[in-house]
């Protein structure tokens, strides 16, 4: 708070030493001179040589509603008293829309040859003659508005003066513009070199203005352009812009001069949107730029109003376009310029880069907006000045813009220092722990080939299985480590290599029939089309292994079903080799970083490439003195191509095997079917996803124990099938990573449909980072473990996540219990008087009805809370007692069906599920309705599944109520009401209750309970 008073301490004062210091300046090369009295001027004493031009101000002879024309205007002297004062709006001696004459007689004995005259703002339309010969004009004055074209343009003319006195006439007219008419700034006379210099310094002025602001703007809307993520960029880029509109439309009007004659209605319009935008413009671009350090209120309120403002002036410029409408556009223009001032002086307080700058900007650019005010409302010349402030403000954003590139390249420089040092220390990490991993894993792999191949100890088929899948995740781990410490080594440039002669046919044949083996079971043709008389390539034969052997398991990995071939050809001394497969191929966003580090990408199988392989290929083919490339399209394959050096006709390759044995083994990835059911039926459903089928074994080994029957499924399509499925799911473990639909997203679309409660999720990914964990909870998930996990860990989350299931589906119970104890009083109280009432006419229906009540009472209460279910046709007794009751209190008003399947009766349903659904129906639907209505109630059986479908032709619901139905502050508390019946059947049978309904058309509520 403080540092806010500071600031606009600071700023008052800004504003006050510049307002002073450049009024200071203007008083100080202001030079008195002579003024018009009576329309008679005398500038006999007055030295055009020694003092320049004179400005022809004081008091003009006028003539309203007239045009004079000729030498000759003795006949048309007005009286004294009409005289009129220049500059100045003639609104005060006649209506703003009109037209008039303006005379001045002129006295001077100078003997210049050439005379002449500049006018600025003659509003609208005007024509000027000297000693009755016209030697100027703006658009065309008229007492006919017909023949009337409006132009308010400055300009110069050149003329003989006689010595003695000169007779100087104006026509004006205006039939436009409401904010003033007539001779509104001076007009300069003086020698034909002094008043082509004055014209050309004003000219100056405004191009420089204009040029200035708007290569700033286009430079900024240009830098937007390659930083989209930065609106301040362009909010100031249009700023500087409109400023630079706004200038060509003041001063010499330079926009005539760039787009020639533009219709006032145009130009008028493009002066107040620009002037009117430009104070919008300053409120984006703080709003943009210091957000922290703005009101948003204030900011808010200011662009309602620049809008609001801008649509009228385009919409209704000519009506509104007035004195009062003039200040206000000022008004509008000027402040958000001086909150902008402020904003920047609070943001140097706080040391925000490059604001100083800004401040001294923003100073410049209330020196231009005093020029311009000043000019508009006192008549003072735009050029009375050198355009400094604009040559200030292009000094000042340049600065600015030298000190953000400086500390980028700044910040660039040191964060290359920083990357490079964390590259170097990741690489030795990474071949530190490669080296210090790979004797545990070796151990693991081969006790577990040594126990598969015990012919002693036999094991069964499933610890077979695991087994198996033990190895063949060692097996891709040891390959993992091996790449680490090859692509270390390569970075490091410590991979020495053995160029021989090197059979690559023989090299292709032994890769080729591995994969042959390791893709039997798959759809997939392994060729190797490499010509038997191939030369020779000069290779390390284990690296020219290596590469083959990389590219054919990334063929093999993403074909599914087609074929994969090797084909080589000699060219101009090189062997090139092609790898091409008809697998699911990449599209061109993709092939660019294929060959990069670490890089990963999600495919249609939802596997991922860990994305050290072809990066390895690349850099092993170049230290060979060879090159690779790749084509590929999506859907039709991939094809690698490599070439290496051949060798000399005639050697002989040599035939070592010395790096046979680094290569492991590759074998089949693990996989099973998907979605999976676990044989074993457990108290609890689980469903479990994850793209890797490895983990999804974990997982299903960890969870039988606990007495969980599983679903697996490879992906979140998958998981969401299962989901949309009437399965009674009591928890979902999801990977957080998994290719197409991530477990962010499983997890959002499951709280569509289930609270926390209702469904709980554990998030189960290798990432750990706290955004990742935040990340997961605003999704909905309920807890969060990191891999690698330890499965006592699991177990327990898992048994928590369960446990708080239970605990909702007692809480269900209990709530039923709780509920099912209360009976309206205002029921019972109507039925007991409707009992006293007939015991006096008929007494045989009085007991019916009190046999009905004991019926239904009875009925009510008898359901235990530790009741599961009951038949239906226990349901349907309550159901027909409780009509009893009411139709022997509405009569005829009530009426009630039934299509009943004979099967159906046997039926298991909860407790007090259908009745409060019958009850709803006649109070609130046909309840309503004075002459009543009928309930429905069918039950069938249909698609695996018992349907109990409630019907009436009631008052019904809007979309707004129905809404509302299962809020729980809508919900009444009295009875069993909606809202519990449709969580039961959520928790029990993950269905929900199907309504629908229509005002005036009744209500329709299906119950859908799977059919055992």
């Amino acid at each position: 708070m403080k540092k806010k008073i500071a600031a606009a301490l600071v700023t008052l004062a800004i504003m006050v030493a510049t307002y002073g210091l450049f009024f200071l300046y203007v008083s100080a090369n202001t030079e008195r001179s002579p003024e018009a009295s009576g329309g008679l001027l005398d500038l006999t004493q007055w030295s055009f040589d020694r003092k320049g031009v004179v400005a022809l101000d004081g008091e003009w002879d006028f003539y309203p509603n007239r045009l004079v024309s000729g030498y000759d205007v003795s006949a048309f002297a007005p009286p004294a008293d009409q005289t009129i004062k220049v500059p100045g709006s003639w609104s005060d001696q006649m209506d703003i829309y009109g037209m008039g004459s303006y005379r001045l007689r002129l006295k001077v004995d100078d003997d210049a040859p050439i005379f002449g005259l500049k006018t600025s703002t003659i509003q609208i339309a005007n024509r000027i003659f000297v000693n009755g010969e016209e030697i100027g004009a703006s658009g065309s004055p008229a007492a006919d508005k017909s023949q009337y074209t409006a132009k308010n343009a400055a300009y110069v003319s050149y003329f003989r003066l006689e010595p003695g006195w000169n007779d100087i006439i104006v026509h004006v007219a205006n039939y436009e513009l409401k904010a003033g008419s007539g001779i509104t700034e001076s007009i300069f006379l003086g020698h034909a070199d002094q008043i082509s210099a004055l014209r050309e310094k004003a000219l100056a002025h405004d191009w420089i203005t204009v040029s200035i602001f708007l290569i700033i703007g286009l430079y900024f809307i240009g830098f937007f352009a390659l930083r989209k993520n930065d609106y301040s960029l362009l909010a100031f880029g249009l700023l500087c812009v409109l400023i630079a509109v706004f200038s060509s439309t003041r001063g010499e009007r330079i926009l005539f001069s760039l787009f020639g004659p533009v219709p006032f209605w145009l130009f008028l319009r493009i002066q107040i949107f620009s002037a009117q935008s430009i104070g919008l413009g300053f409120l984006l671009y703080v709003y943009t730029a210091f957000r922290p350090y703005c009101s948003k209120r204030l900011i808010r309120f200011g662009v309602v109003l620049g809008v609001i403002l801008i649509v009228l002036s385009l919409g209704f410029v000519v009506e509104l376009n007035n004195g009062l409408y003039r200040q206000l556009t000022t008004v509008y223009a000027t402040l958000p310029l001086l909150y902008a001032t402020y904003i920047f002086v609070l943001a140097s307080f706080h040391k925000v880069e490059g604001s100083l700058y800004l401040v001294i900007g923003a100073i410049a650019l209330h020196v231009h907006s005093l020029v311009q005010n000043m000019n508009v409302y006192f008549a003072v010349p735009i050029y009375m000045s050198a355009p400094l402030e604009s040559f200030l403000f292009l000094l000042m954003l340049s600065l600015l813009m030298s000190l953000r590139f400086s500390n980028a390249f700044r910040k660039v420089e040191e964060l290359s220092v920083q990357l490079l040092k964390a590259d170097k220390l990741k690489d030795e990490f990474l071949a530190r722990t490669s080296h210090e991993f790979k004797t545990p894993l070796h151990g693991v792999m081969n006790i577990s080939k040594a126990m598969l191949a015990d012919p002693v100890h036999r094991l069964d088929a499933q610890q077979e299985e695991r087994l198996r899948l033990i190895t063949n995740i060692t097996e891709r781990l040891s390959q993992l480590v091996y790449d680490i410490l090859d692509l270390s080594k390569l970075k490091q440039g410590e991979l020495v290599i053995h160029p021989v002669p090197v059979d690559t046919r023989s090299v292709v044949d032994v890769q080729m029939r591995m994969y042959a083996y390791l893709s039997a079971d798959r759809s997939i043709g392994i060729e190797n089309l490499v010509p038997e008389q191939l030369p020779y390539a000069l290779a390390d034969e284990s690296r020219l292994s290596q590469i083959i052997g990389n590219l054919l398991d990334n063929a093999v990995k993403y074909t599914r079903q087609g074929n994969v071939t090797v084909t080589a050809a000699e060219r101009g001394g090189t062997i090139e080799v092609t790898v091409r497969d008809t697998g699911q191929g990449m599209d061109e966003l993709q092939l660019p970083h294929i060959f990069e580090p670490f890089r990963t990408f999600e495919t249609n199988t939802g596997q991922h490439g860990f994305g050290l392989g072809l990066p390895i290929v690349k850099q092993l083919v170049e230290l060979q003195n060879g090159t690779i490339s790749v084509q590929s399209t999506p859907g039709a394959g991939t094809s690698f191509t490599f070439t290496l050096p051949a060798a000399e006709r005639g050697s002989k390759r040599a035939l070592t095997d010395d790096r046979g044995s680094r290569l492991p083994v590759k074998t089949a990835e693990y996989t099973f079917p998907t979605p999976y059911y676990s044989e074993r039926k457990g108290n609890y459903t689980v469903l479990i996803a994850d793209d890797q089928f490895s983990n999804l074994k974990v997982l299903i080994d960890a969870l039988q124990p606990l007495d969980c029957s599983v679903i697996a499924v490879k992906n979140g399509y998958e998981a969401i099938e299962q989901i949309e499925q009437p399965n009674t799911i009591r928890l979902a473990i999801l990977d957080l990573m998994m290719p197409g639909l991530s477990g962010y997203e499983v997890c959002q679309r499951i709280r569509r449909k289930y609270s926390m409660l209702e469904l709980p999720v554990l998030m189960v990914t290798a990432a750990i980072q706290p955004q990742d964990k935040v990340a997961a909870f605003e999704a909905g998930a309920n807890d969060f473990l990191p891999k690698p996990f330890d499965l006592s860990e699991l177990r327990a989350r898992v048994s928590s996540l369960l446990t708080l299931k239970e605990l909702l589906g007692k809480a269900v119970d209990l709530e039923v219990a709780f509920l099912q104890s209360q009976i309206k009083p205002h029921f019972l109280y109507n039925v007991l008087n409707s009992i006293v009432a007939l015991s006096h006419t008929n007494m045989e229906r009085s007991r019916t009805l009190t046999t009905d009540l004991a019926s239904y009472l009875r009925g009510s209460f008898r359901f235990s809370n530790l009741d599961i279910s009951v038949l239906f046709r226990e349901e349907l007794h309550l159901i027909e007692t409780y009509l009893h009751i009411e139709q022997a209190r509405f009569k005829d008003r009530i009426r009630f069906e039934s299509d009943i399947a004979p099967d159906m009766l046997d039926a298991a349903i909860p407790p007090l599920l259908l009745q409060p659904l019958i009850e709803n129906a006649v109070r609130h639907g046909i309840g309503q309705k004075p002459e009543g209505g009928t309930v429905k109630l069918s039950a069938y059986t249909a698609e695996g599944h018992h349907l109990f479908r409630i019907e009436d032709d009631g008052v019904g619901m809007d979309r707004e109520q129905l809404g509302r139905l299962f809020d729980y502050e809508s919900q009444e508390q009295n009875g069993v009401g909606l809202l519990n019946i449709n969580k039961r059947l959520k928790y029990k049978y993950g269905t929900k209750l199907e309504l629908e309904s229509a005002p005036g058309r009744g209500t329709k509520v299906t119950v859908r309970i799977p059919a055992e």
